[in-house]
């Protein structure tokens, strides 16, 4: 997963590197490692940090970036690559994605290859000073794409495995040993009190030693000594020794992460076990009360107990507001102990639980992201709608790793009736994301979802968004071949708006493989058809798509009386968004032409619409549209104050047009 920007930082320096450890060990040696490493060689700095789970090697990564934070002038990217995880790990294409956009990179202008991503990362960080983070990195392969080019740059790897290979690419390579008794017990005092661990030290002792020298181990059970302020350390220790040497468990510290896990789950209250099990059910890297209480049929309110029960355990971290995270050995030990535990079909029941609350979410995402349109699939639960349109971006670009990690459970599992909602309640977001591999990947099951169904309009309309994605990359037989089979369902089904949409996409793969004239007359059959059936928001698509090919024609005359139809009509239907399209299409004619103050009345009226609606999102982009035209024409003054304020609500949306902007001045 790679994180977002964050919040105080420019997209120019992202900073994305999750909180410092609250409590950290000093690991003096192994931080002057990192020290000499960083200040001792010319060039691209490549430390790889190894080590077992939960010997605190992110926590050491953490610790010494934080502490050089102020060298890293234009930013800290950062991605967990999930290697530990029984899910797949982190695919290295996605990941680049990630970084690309958070450096300001169009998700228009970012290629569809691996190399050629990997490629496009060099260049864009080849002259920034910054360090990037890949923790839990699966293998080198997985790495080696991610490797930036700066020369001012450090990359630093965590990951269970040497990654011996990475030293073909210069890597150097610091082993991470668990504490010794010493810092251990030092860890354990500062986890536990002084005074408490004083007045047993062979108790204490004991108990440090049972950690196995893992930070992890001594942080969860300090907690659990927290929250038994009167349990003696004599009955602690017993109770590990107990777990550590009974018959079929040899007493040894290859085993102690494991006794300490066993012994503080016998330990939580029977909701709060149940609680940290269906963590361990849950498939993204991270998660929220509201999920869990889903899952679990229980309220919000009801679980905050037992949440918090698992947090004062260390079993679980608060990192933001209503998001939770396992560390990946606890979530290990939590699937491990949720798949021998849970009764029967439980595992099952609880998936599917997180699949339909995520469902819900997304559906109530598509709500307002994309209002106009009406979907098939229906909301069967109803948690809290979003506020608005950012509202809805946001959740949704917080929560893509995990909605693809549920996605994929459901998938796996064959809930078809899951798999295609999925599918067409992500339509809106993925017009304004276009991470088109992924998407498509996820579309072509969902198509084969509604087929085994038997939901034929649905087949199809996954089949037409289907077909829009293969043209936006240039696959236009294959975009042809779905819109296809969708007019056929369209014609069977006698369901008028299937056929015009299909049609409409038909004349997109045409307009694509330069058959202009063909794709008049696909977008003209469809514009008559949604005319019979009486959908003005159907004509005016096909009227503004007719204007755009008119306009490649160079007719420009017939493309304005198009384009103006079609503004006209969404400004009447209030979309504003395509009615925002229309007008930029039509204000770009005007340009073409040469009327450039004929563009910047048309922009300034839709932007006068736009705000009353309150609509960052396509406020932000008739101010781009209307910057760039003034620019033109040699308002620069103009300019410079609209492409500023374009700028800001990008970037207040998260959105990487906000590094794309000029400042309105001539080059």
């Amino acid at each position: 997963m790679t994180a977002q920007a964050g919040p105080g930082f420019p997209l120019e320096r992202p900073w994305q590197i999750p909180a410092a450890p609250a409590v950290f060990t000093a690991r003096e040696r192994f931080t002057a490692e990192l020290d000499r490493l960083w200040a001792g060689t010319t060039g691209r700095h490549l430390v790889v940090i190894s080590g077992v789970g939960g010997v605190g090697k992110t926590a050491l990564a953490l610790d010494w970036l934080y502490g050089k934070a102020g060298e890293f002038t234009q930013g800290i990217l950062y991605s967990d690559l999930g290697g530990s995880r029984e899910l797949p790990p982190e695919d290295s294409g996605e990941v680049l994605y990630g970084f690309l956009t958070a450096l300001g990179i169009s998700p228009a202008e970012i290629p569809l290859s691996l190399d050629q991503r990997a490629a496009a990362f060099r260049t864009a960080t080849a002259s920034r000073r910054m360090a990037v983070l890949l923790d839990d990195a699966a293998s080198v392969a997985q790495v080696r794409p991610l490797l930036p080019a700066g020369q001012e740059t450090i990359v630093i790897v965590t990951s269970r495995w040497r990654l011996t290979d990475l030293g073909i690419d210069g890597a150097q390579f610091v082993d991470l040993p668990p504490l010794t008794d010493s810092q251990a017990r030092a860890l354990f005092e500062r986890y536990a009190g002084t005074e408490r661990v004083r007045s047993d030290p062979r108790s204490a002792s004991e108990i440090v030693s049972s950690c196995g020298g893992l930070p992890l181990a001594l942080s969860v059970t300090a907690a659990r000594l927290r929250t038994r302020p009167r349990r003696s350390l004599a009955r602690e220790a017993a109770a590990y020794g107990r777990w550590t040497s009974s018959a079929d468990r040899p007493a040894a510290k290859a085993l102690s992460l494991n006794a300490i896990f066993e012994v503080v789950y016998e330990g939580l209250p029977r909701s709060a076990a149940r609680v940290y099990l269906a963590c361990g059910v849950h498939p993204g890297p991270f998660l929220s009360a509201d999920a869990l209480a889903a899952a679990l049929g229980r309220t919000a309110g009801a679980v905050e107990d037992d949440i918090d029960e698992l947090i004062e355990a260390n079993l679980l971290t608060e990192t933001g507001e209503d998001r939770l995270v396992q560390h990946k050995v606890l979530h290990s030990d939590a699937r491990t102990r949720a798949a021998t535990s849970l009764p029967g079909d439980e595992w099952d029941r609880l998936a599917r639980s997180f699949a339909q609350w995520y469902l819900d979410r997304v559906l109530a995402a598509g709500e307002v992201i994309h209002p106009h349109r009406t979907a098939y699939a229906k909301r069967g639960r109803r948690s809290d709608d979003f506020a608005g349109r950012a509202d809805g971006f946001a959740w949704w670009r917080d929560h893509l790793p995990v909605v693809r990690a549920v996605y994929g459970v459901a998938a796996d599992h064959d809930w078809d009736d899951l798999v295609w909602q999925f599918c067409e309640a992500s339509w809106g977001f993925f017009l304004h994301y276009r991470d088109y591999l992924p998407w498509i990947a996820m579309y072509e099951r969902g198509v084969l979802a509604a087929t085994r169904v038997n939901l034929p309009l649905v087949q199809a309309r996954l089949r037409s968004q289907l077909g829009f994605a293969y043209a936006k990359l240039g696959w236009y037989d294959k975009a042809a071949e779905e819109n296809v089979v969708a007019l056929r369902l369209g014609q069977r089904e006698n369901d008028g708006p299937t056929q015009a949409t299909a049609l409409s996409q038909l004349g997109r793969s045409a307009r694509g493989q330069g058959d202009l004239d063909g794709a008049l007359d696909f977008y003209r059959q469809a514009a008559d058809l949604q005319e019979r059936l009486g959908i003005p928001r159907g004509v005016a698509l096909c009227r503004r798509r007719q204007g755009e090919v008119l306009a490649k024609l160079g007719r420009h005359s017939e493309a304005m009386i198009e384009l103006t139809a079609a503004a006209a009509l969404m400004a009447e239907l209030g979309d504003v968004a395509q009615h925002t399209r229309s007008v930029m299409a039509l204000a770009r004619v005007h340009a073409a032409e040469g009327s450039t103050g004929e563009a910047i009345v048309l922009l300034t009226d839709s932007l006068r619409a736009v705000r009353s609606l309150d609509s960052p999102y396509y406020t932000a982009e008739i101010l781009a549209a209307l910057g760039q035209i003034e620019l033109q024409c040699g308002c620069e003054e103009d300019s410079a104050g609209h492409l500023a304020e374009a700028r800001t609500l990008y970037a207040e949306l998260g959105d990487p047009r906000a590094g794309e902007l000029g400042d309105g001045s001539q080059p």
